[in-house]
């Protein structure tokens, strides 16, 4: 497959009718008036660290927080900054998701006076905004996945893919009530990703080389730990021992290209070494304090299949892409280690995080991005299912539908406090199984996990 250039169209009915209703469904549900219209419930928690740079600089003119404090104007619990030494403040998120915020900052600070709103970043127009920018950038990433799983795939299986991805796992709140989180940022991300990669290995033209240097930038400053995703470059296409051979004499051949493209990471960061080196005097910071990685103790199987947040039990249409990687070599081995060596090394630095279930959340959020490769082994299971016997192939199209449909179940519990952000547990689970309201002795089975990353010790 690597290095043949696809003759088909990059798109199809399926795929158009599919992203049409994505695209209605994500409107739609931004547009909840108690959505939008409450800003501090759009902007806040993590969201107001990736928010912040905007209006402390654009509207404050005071990015460096100099007379801070969280209940006196002009700040207001608009900010969430932390402390470095002392009457100095930083935000701890990087500056990634703002790059991507911004032009939708920029339309709602014009339109938000006019409309009877303070122009003051924090009113309805720009909670609004955001809401738009995740859903609009969740639905191109599916737009550009589905261009690529088109040269793979038929197109009734890229469509079938995308509306799993897009309706039937937890990208949907992502998308939606909770947009303007890092995630659907970076599912696009890591989609435009992909599919420069793999025509830059067809032919490396230096329109994508530019690109590709520009998208993992943004990919690392989005996400630092997304770093990773340069693996799947590196392993991408090769198959036998001897390919790395060749693929060291490409890069030896289009040096001025890599070195463009390592550049070009670096380009991106700039601003925010720049900020750090203002504000700390480093141009590199580690902003997070006291927060770190724990490697010798991944929590990989509450990770996956634990019922607090396990990816498994919350996105439970996954489970076919698991199935997937068993006919993945046969299928599509050009990709084969540069996914599951991508998606080992992820899962185990997720995994490895002093907060793996990612605060107050739905399902394993920070494995959402990967979605993007998962999707290439989910659609190798259809394509095996489409070619089964048809008694075999009703009952798993049954099968992986059912397990589609539970995801927006999930949503709708997870909306109505059922599913607790936290504290779930197996009992609580199966306690609120087919529940869409809370029981009387709902508390009586949630448990808080201990959020002080000071107290676990190194084993």
């Amino acid at each position: 497959m690597l290095g043949e250039k696809c003759k088909r169209p990059i798109t199809s009915l399926w795929c158009k009718v599919v992203l049409s209703i994505i695209a209605v469904a994500y409107f739609c549900t931004i547009c909840i008036p108690n959505t939008y219209t409450e800003p501090k419930r759009v902007i806040c928690w993590d969201i107001k660290s990736y928010y912040s740079y905007l209006p402390s600089y654009f509207i404050d003119h005071n990015i460096e927080m100099k007379g801070w404090t969280d209940d006196l104007p002009p700040f207001e619990q608009k900010y969430w900054p932390v402390g470095v030494g002392k009457d100095t403040l930083i935000f701890k998120m990087t500056m990634g998701v703002s790059f991507f915020y911004a032009p939708f900052f920029a339309v709602a600070h014009v339109v938000a006076a006019p409309l009877g709103y303070p122009a003051d970043g924090f009113s309805a127009p720009y909670s609004f905004a955001l809401l738009l920018s995740g859903a609009f950038f969740a639905w191109l990433g599916l737009l550009v996945l589905s261009c690529y799983l088109r040269r793979r795939f038929s197109d009734k299986v890229t469509a079938a893919v995308i509306a799993i991805l897009g309706l039937g796992t937890n990208l949907y709140w992502y998308a939606t009530f909770e947009a303007p989180m890092s995630h659907s940022y970076s599912f696009f991300l890591f989609a435009v990703f992909l599919y420069l990669t793999e025509l830059w290995y067809e032919k490396s033209l230096w329109w994508r080389t530019v690109l590709l240097g520009i998208v993992l930038g943004c990919i690392s400053l989005v996400r630092p730990s997304n770093s990773l995703i340069v693996v799947v470059f590196l392993l991408y296409g090769l198959t036998k021992w001897r390919d790395f051979v060749e693929r060291f004499k490409l890069y030896l051949h289009e040096w001025p290209k890599v070195v463009t493209l390592v550049v070009l990471v670096f380009l991106v960061w700039l601003p925010q070494c720049l900020y750090w080196k203002h504000i700390t005097g480093s141009y590199f910071f580690y902003s997070y304090i006291d927060e770190r990685f724990y490697f010798n103790d991944p929590k990989i199987l509450q990770v996956l299949f634990g019922f607090r947040k396990g990816l498994f039990v919350y996105t439970p249409v996954l489970l076919a892409a698991l199935a997937g990687f068993f006919l993945l070599w046969q299928r599509q081995r050009d990709v084969f280690w540069a996914i599951v060596v991508f998606l080992i090394l992820n899962v185990y630095v997720v995994a490895s995080w002093w907060c793996w279930w990612y605060g107050g959340s739905f399902g394993m959020r920070a494995l959402i991005e990967s979605f993007v490769f998962l999707s290439i082994p989910l659609a190798v299971f259809l394509k095996w299912v489409s070619e089964q016997k048809q008694l075999i192939r009703a009952t798993l199209i049954t099968i992986v539908v059912l397990l589609a449909l539970r995801s927006p179940f999930h949503v709708v519990q997870y909306y109505n406090k059922v599913i607790h952000y936290e504290g779930m547990t197996r009992q609580a689970y199966f306690h609120v199984f087919w529940k869409v309201k809370p029981p009387e002795d709902y508390w009586n089975y949630i448990v808080f996990p201990d959020k002080d990353p000071a107290v676990r010790t190194d084993k």
